[in-house]
């Protein structure tokens, strides 16, 4: 039996949502043919969606920090000791207060302002500064006595003073200390740099989240017995995947965001199905429209992923596929929604194919509340059942 778990980020929603409201004949035919149901995540403090696809995948023993995960996704390979921490570029004014935590999503010149950055050494230890996808990158620390026990400075809301990094414990006082210093010669270094007089919202400083270090994984193929690979356009899941073990499949023009390259990842799907047992095969769009409160727009791209859907399934034997519809969080794309858009609450899955028992019911949150219930971290043992 092979299987392909297709992970659509933030999928999940609330209220009248955008599962519910769009027109995708291909996902509710394989529903109507399978089994529907929710399936429990456990979160940490914030729901993300490093915890989403390690749920998803099976590996829940002492995972690691987004950060360290995030550096793996972008294909540096940190060491034991060093420290790694996800970042945002974003925009400040006066007071240093937050005006937009994403410099707008405009990508023009971070590359640039990463390589200026990076390289800087503070008291013994070493910044290594690389881009990630859309307005996000890595900060990875090198040196000695290094701790992540920090309160980091993303305030996570917008009207706000940014804070300074701060140290929980004795033990990470060095730690903060030299990150307020490499934040405050950057704030001021990036804001003389040209590139910014271009952009409508300056990249004037990074909000810093998710410190994390090196852990040892669990293989997923040495958990489950199955051959595993990942197609995905965003850092976060190839982090994931490649903790976990699971064959990275680079595509061409995959960029995690509304504008990728939907042919070709699913060119991609197709030709290496035959290649492995299991398939982790993501598309982030939805969740960055949920974000930017786009309900309409959610509900156009899951359609669009749905026709094609249907051009890949007409193209394989379908008997010998398992296949998954599912996410790793919910995400609110409601404009009245005002909160932080992830949502703590149990996401929806569809499963069809050999040994799956048909339950007649459409894909959509409030038909998949009558099915069953899934508890944290069985996911995978769920969908590889002999019979479901």
């Amino acid at each position: 039996m092979k299987y392909i778990q297709i992970v659509l980020d933030g999928l999940g929603d609330i209220g009248r949502t955008p599962l519910m409201m769009a027109h995708k004949p291909n996902i509710d035919s394989l529903s109507r043919s399978g089994t529907v149901g929710l399936y429990k995540i456990k979160y940490d403090k914030i729901v993300q969606s490093d915890a989403g696809y390690l749920a998803l995948l099976g590996n829940y023993y002492n995972p690691p920090k987004r950060g360290y995960l995030e550096a793996l996704g972008i294909g540096l390979a940190p060491r034991k000791g060093d420290i790694c921490i996800r970042g945002d570029f974003a925009t400040i004014g006066p007071g240093r207060i937050v005006i937009d935590r994403r410099a707008g999503r405009d990508e023009t010149g971070l590359k640039g302002i990463c390589k200026n950055l990076n390289g800087r050494k503070i008291r013994g230890v070493t910044f290594l500064v690389k881009k990630s996808a859309g307005h996000r990158l890595v900060i990875v620390l090198h040196g000695k006595s290094l701790s992540t026990d920090m309160t980091l400075n993303d305030p996570m809301a917008t009207g706000v003073k940014m804070g300074l990094v701060k140290a929980r414990s004795s033990k990470a006082r060095f730690t903060a200390d030299i990150l307020n210093d490499f934040m405050n010669e950057i704030e001021q270094r990036m804001a003389r740099m040209p590139v910014n007089k271009k952009r409508k919202f300056p990249a004037n400083t990074i909000l810093l989240r998710d410190a994390g270090e090196v852990v040892p994984a669990r293989s997923f193929r040495k958990q489950f017995g199955l051959r595993a690979c990942c197609i995905a356009g965003i850092p976060i899941a190839k982090g994931v995947a490649r903790y976990l073990g699971l064959d990275v499949i680079e595509v061409k023009g995959a960029t995690g965001d509304p504008k990728t390259n939907l042919n070709a990842k699913f060119a991609a799907l197709a030709k290496n199905i035959g290649k492995y047992d299991f398939v982790f095969f993501h598309i982030n769009a939805t969740d960055i429209l949920a974000h930017d409160a786009k309900q309409r727009e959610k509900t156009a791209y899951i359609e669009k992923i749905d026709r094609h859907l249907g051009k890949f399934l007409g193209k394989i034997d379908r008997e010998k596929f398992r296949v998954v519809v599912t996410c790793d969080h919910r995400t609110a794309s409601s404009p009245s929604y005002k909160k932080y858009r992830h949502l703590d609450m149990p996401v929806p899955f569809m499963i069809c194919g050999p040994g799956v028992r048909s339950t007649g019911r459409k894909f959509d949150e409030a038909q998949c509340a009558k099915g069953p219930v899934i508890k944290p971290n069985q996911f995978v043992k769920f969908m590889t059942r002999e019979k479901i």
